[in-house]
């Protein structure tokens, strides 16, 4: 409804007094003086019905322009920057809505679509690439599922409502998605090869809400994402026990931390001599009523939420606290890329060493080459604050993310452990001989230490210590084992002994 500003309102009224006037003025005994009231009255009103029109004119025109204004700007708001999909508020408002209308089909599907990688190609050409990459999968979702819902919900990741026949056909569309993404693209003159990971919900047979439809499709995408990447899957059951399994190891997990109920058992590293020089520090845990629970069925599950933080705290500082004492021993303590997507973990570390008195410069953080590979600037910065502290950094299982020697000179690193996968082929690979050898000389001429570990027999230490490597891991020499053997082997002093049932 149009407004009438105040002005307006001012000129109609002067315009209405002056009619009114006019109206009741009738003929009187002073015909001059009633004619020379009229005509003023008449030029007021004149000039009122003027000013009052024309101020009307104006405001139409400036409410007239604003609505075309309002008009864009609730466009440029419904629409993504960069991919003009829907953004997250619109798609999801605009769903909630279509899910309340019957389909012409069998149902709705709503899939979640991840493109995977998305941070590597930014890192490697530059976020115009990236930006080209996001646009060109929003086009071909586009082009294979036409008059459906699609919104931009993540940094890298999409949403999809769309009718289906049933979930099977729904299925059959994600993976002519796949396909026609598979299809090398152009940007710049530069190839694109892309690929997504996809999770499908049905509804109404998974459900009729919009939420637990997002809900489904997150936990089937992510069940793509942990078995490989670049396929779709659609949800189940089965994974909402897996949901549950979930809560049930994060709740007691939570309680164990605070009940101080883990464990640190500590594998040691010696050197080429068989002397020890320090211990890596694994954490275990041993559920009061489930008995041992692995750190892979844990670890994981603790990394998706900010329960790796505690659980991060709690073996860094149980580590300094056991290492304090052990004169030079050096103590290594993993950390996870979640723990170090937190500017908390630098200041954790403070103030755990200035708790416990541990010298910054016996502790060794270990990280793997995955998370070094997928470090932004953040994580990178936060190296290097620890760094500066005084703690050194390892690059752990390395060779297992095909980073190459390139990674040794630009992470901030002091030494690296080549994975164990490589070492057990010593003797039975030249490939992996050379590979070794290659790399420890390299490594080497940095100033770098190299440590192999899964070192398992006399043959393969031997070729290790010939390459290179001047620090060994693995059960030839000690498995994993409670803190106070550690003292023990510190206490007797001598070579490491090895395991009676290796050495024979």
């Amino acid at each position: 409804m149009m407004r009438i500003s105040h002005y307006s309102m001012v000129g109609w009224l002067l315009a209405i007094i002056g009619l009114s006037i006019l109206g009741l003025t009738g003929a009187g005994s002073d015909e001059i003086w009633h004619t020379q009231i009229m005509t003023a009255t008449a030029a007021v009103a004149v000039i009122a019905l003027f000013w009052a029109s024309r101020q009307h004119r104006l405001e139409t025109e400036l409410f007239r322009e604003k609505d075309v204004t309002d008009r864009q700007n609730a466009l440029i708001h419904e629409r993504d920057g960069v991919t003009r999909t829907l953004t997250r508020r619109v798609f999801i408002t605009r769903c909630g809505a279509q899910l309340k209308i019957a389909p012409a089909s069998g149902g709705y599907a709503l899939l979640l679509v991840d493109m995977d990688y998305l941070k590597q190609i930014n890192d490697a050409y530059g976020h115009d690439m990236g930006d080209a990459a996001l646009r060109h999968l929003a086009t071909v979702a586009g082009r294979i599922f036409p008059d459906s819902l699609i919104g931009r919900v993540g940094g890298d990741e999409f949403a999809l409502l769309t009718e289906c026949d049933s979930p099977e056909a729904a299925t059959r569309r994600a993976e002519s998605f796949l396909t026609a993404l598979d299809q090398t693209a152009y940007h710049a003159g530069r190839p694109l090869n892309l690929s997504a990971s996809i999770g499908i919900a049905f509804g109404p047979g998974d459900t009729a809400l919009f939420d637990e439809l997002m809900q489904y499709a997150d936990l089937a995408l992510y069940q793509s994402k942990r078995n490989g990447r670049a396929q779709a899957t659609l949800f189940e059951n089965e994974m909402l026990r897996d949901q549950k399994h979930i809560r049930y190891i994060e709740r007691e997990l939570r309680a164990a931390i605070l009940l101080n109920e883990l464990e640190l058992a500590y594998q040691p590293i010696v050197t080429a001599e068989g002397r020890l020089h320090g211990c890596e520090a694994l954490v275990r845990w041993r559920h009061p009523s489930r008995g041992i629970i692995p750190p892979v069925d844990f670890i994981p599950i603790a990394e998706q939420s900010l329960l790796i933080d505690l659980l991060g705290e709690w073996v860094f500082r149980r580590a300094c606290r056991d290492g304090v004492e052990a004169g030079s021993l050096f103590i290594g303590v993993n950390f996870s890329a979640s723990q170090l997507k937190r500017d908390d973990v630098v200041t954790m570390v403070e103030s755990v060493l200035a708790e416990t008195g541990m010298p910054a410069k016996r502790i060794v953080i270990e990280i793997t080459e995955s998370v070094a590979m997928n470090a932004n600037d953040g994580v990178i910065r936060r190296l290097a604050a620890l760094r500066a502290l005084g703690l050194r950094i390892s690059l752990d299982d390395f060779g297992t993310g095909y980073s190459g020697f390139s990674y040794l000179r630009a992470f901030p690193i002091d030494s690296i452990k080549i994975d164990r996968s490589f070492v057990i082929k010593l003797g039975d690979s030249e490939a992996d001989n050379v590979l070794i050898t290659a790399l420890a000389s390299v490594a080497n001429a940095m100033g770098l230490s190299i440590v192999a570990e899964g070192v398992e027999t006399a043959e393969q230490m031997l070729l290790a210590s010939t390459a290179g490597c001047k620090l060994l891991q693995g059960y030839y020499f000690a498995r994993p084992q409670p803190w106070s053997d550690i003292q023990a082997m510190l206490a007797r002093g001598g070579p490491v002994r090895i395991r009676a049932t290796e050495a024979a």
